[in-house]
């Protein structure tokens, strides 16, 4: 009996190793979405920055202003992993690029960047967020 639990034990701690080494994905960007509201009526350029901050604060997320005009949206989970975000918005559409990020497996290999799954994942959700908030536009 207790060669079957140290058996079971093993196999369980072998298939815990197994769903937290992910394989790196490529890195998904997210260029000239078109800006959409419920009013129908076009939001000024400001407005749709404010409701990008808006969704990003509600996300967890903080957010810099960049000389440029740009946004920088930095993601900490766990105070173990760190992604940056660059985000450009105009009136009509605005963007979500990859800029760095710590302990999220990234590299570069035979010229696609490569990036821990959870990355994605993480930039869809503030995707959503920013959708959302410009419907209430």
């Amino acid at each position: 009996m207790k060669f079957v639990k140290s058996l079971l034990i093993v196999f369980i701690a072998l298939l815990s190793l197994n769903a937290t080494a992910r394989e790196a994905v490529p890195i998904v960007n997210y260029d000239d979405i078109a800006v959409a509201t419920n009013s129908g009526k076009a939001p000024s350029a400001e407005q749709v920055k404010q409701a990008i901050i808006a969704a990003a604060s509600n996300k967890g997320w903080s957010i810099a202003h960049q000389a440029d005009g740009q946004l920088l949206a930095t993601l900490v989970v766990r105070n173990k992993h760190t992604i940056v975000v660059s985000i450009a918005c105009a009136a009509d559409k605005y963007s979500l690029r990859y800029k760095d990020s710590i302990n999220m497996k990234f590299e570069e290999r035979d010229g696609q960047q490569l990036i821990h799954p959870y990355y994605n994942k993480w930039v869809l959700d503030l995707k959503d967020a920013i959708r959302i908030e410009l419907l209430k536009l």
